[in-house]
């Protein structure tokens, strides 16, 4: 097995359930990514998607599992995708008030994906199946990298 075969993402059980603050949220993500090998999240970073509104301020500088949660799947997507897809997308979600939900799609679609497993797109329902085809098309990107490697 590669260190891609064995990738997980945390559950959303598993992400801090108290406010973190920034240092925090960088040693979370960048501990959590680092066998994707994938550049390192910044605090420079976190602002600007606050910016973008990717995702809403931090209240007292310390961020949520919502927060924390868009963060993860921002890093993976801008892999593959432009940061105004990916915006849209963040978007779609948090007006379906289901981010919880719409995390462990992506987790699960990534982690099989990895795994060479197939990820069963039986749904009609789109923002679902736009976030199990996202999270194929970035697990599938670092798997070629790897193969190539």
């Amino acid at each position: 097995m590669t260190t891609l075969d064995m990738f997980k993402l945390d559950s959303w059980d598993q992400l801090p359930a108290m406010p973190i603050y920034m240092d925090q949220l960088l040693q979370l993500v960048n501990q959590m990514l680092a066998p994707l090998n994938i550049p390192a999240v910044t605090k420079t970073m976190v602002n600007s998607y606050v910016k973008q509104h990717f995702f809403s301020r931090p209240v007292g500088r310390q961020y949520n599992r919502n927060q924390i949660v868009a963060v993860l799947v921002v890093t993976i997507l801008k892999r593959d995708f432009p940061l105004g897809t990916i915006s849209q997308a963040i978007l779609a979600i948090r007006e379906s008030r289901l981010i919880e939900k719409r995390y462990a799609e992506f987790a699960t679609a990534f982690e099989q994906a990895l795994r060479h497993q197939p990820v069963m797109v039986s749904t009609t329902e789109q923002t679902t199946r736009a976030i199990q085809f996202a999270a194929q098309t970035v697990a599938y990107h670092l798997l070629t990298e790897q193969a190539l490697a």
